[in-house]
């Protein structure tokens, strides 16, 4: 038996083959997947060319020391050459720079120059109004019990490909 998406009534998953506490995970995984594509698609900051912009941007800003192109890779979950890619943009537009790394000869640090601070406080601006918009109808400790059952999903990946590669995630 398939359950079926609730939007399209379309199968999602194959039921008969997965446990109760499987399934849902399939369901909860297909329906991250289709809130990341509404996400990625609603929110053009005018401040900056998309959405992913914002995010590299927002990981140069807020970052503790300056971060190089793979680290915001690994935190993200992207790959490097699609950071890389939206940094080069950034940079190009004036928001980033590229430094000198003093602990890696190849790997460039990002930092932010005034034009990026700018452009990530009016992003962070226009992103407090649409959350604002968006979450309306839900209940703080509803938000905070699903961000920790995704942060504990997203452990139990990394864990799960550390394991099957050897190494760290």
């Amino acid at each position: 038996m398939s359950k079926t998406s609730e939007t399209s009534g379309a199968a999602t998953f194959d039921h008969s083959v997965h446990s109760e506490q499987g399934a849902r995970l399939a369901e909860l995984v297909d329906e991250v997947l289709r809130l990341h594509g509404r996400v990625m698609s609603a929110r053009k900051p005018a401040a900056l060319g998309s959405s992913a912009q914002t995010i590299v941007l927002a990981s140069v800003v807020l970052a503790q020391e300056p971060p190089t192109v793979a680290r915001i890779a690994r935190s993200l979950g992207y790959s490097r050459q699609a950071v890389q890619r939206v940094a080069d943009v950034l940079v190009e537009d004036g928001h980033v720079l590229y430094v000198d790394n003093p602990h890696h000869k190849t790997s460039k640090q990002l930092v932010p120059t005034d034009k990026g601070r700018h452009a990530y406080a009016e992003a962070n601006r226009e992103s407090a109004e649409w959350t604002e918009r968006i979450s309306r109808g839900l209940e703080v400790v509803e938000l905070e019990q699903t961000l920790s059952v995704l942060r504990q999903i997203r452990r139990n990946l990394e864990l799960d490909k550390e394991q099957s590669a050897g190494g760290p995630a």
